[in-house]
């Protein structure tokens, strides 16, 4: 509320600059139409003597709301158990705010020494497997089979359909049939 206030603030005051100096009617009060009133007027604003603080004003202003939209934080979620023997960590995703969707490592929660950078995914996944062969089958979600092979959620979707990978469903949950999917993106 407050960088949106902020935005509102400054076109205002520099939308009324320009209509006063120029002798013209002033927008609407929206930011969409101060934001386009000034966009018209901006060659004229470039050539004022107070460029260079609409300048920065505007950059500032920008820069309160991105910040807002878009807050630095990091985000973590749980991705399994820790696959170093003797160790009763979890594996942990770790996304910076700066990051897009796929996390820039697998760490432990207990055991900083147990991290996996994304380049080494697939051999973790490999370890994985081996750890689980004794177990039987082995399901793999979604967001698994994306993160693992750095694929979206929609070509998952899409190469499940034309490959057609078993199936499972637990509620909403979709699980894949991991044998179907490494014979066609392993």
């Amino acid at each position: 509320m407050e960088a949106r206030d902020g935005v509102r603030a400054r076109l205002l005051a520099w939308s009324d600059l320009v209509a006063t100096e120029r002798a013209c009617a002033a927008p609407d009060r929206s930011v969409e139409a101060m934001t386009a009133f000034l966009l018209r007027h901006a060659q004229w604003l470039c050539a004022h003597t107070a460029a260079a603080d609409a300048v920065a004003e505007i950059d500032e202003t920008a820069a309160k709301a991105k910040r807002a939209a878009y807050p630095h934080r990091t985000r973590k979620f749980r991705v399994g158990p820790c696959v170093e023997q003797q160790c009763d960590g979890s594996l942990v995703a770790v996304i910076q705010s700066h990051e897009q969707l796929l996390p820039s490592e697998l760490r432990c929660d207990i055991d900083p020494e147990h991290t996996w950078p994304a380049h080494r995914w697939r051999e973790l996944d490999r370890r994985v497997s081996r750890q689980n062969s004794s177990g039987g089958e082995r399901w793999l979600t979604v967001v698994e089979v994306s993160k693992l092979w750095g694929l979206s959620t929609s070509n998952v979707y899409r190469l499940a359909s034309v490959n057609s990978w078993r199936r499972r469903a637990n509620g909403r949950r979709v699980y894949y049939y991991e044998a179907d999917v490494l014979q066609s993106v392993g």
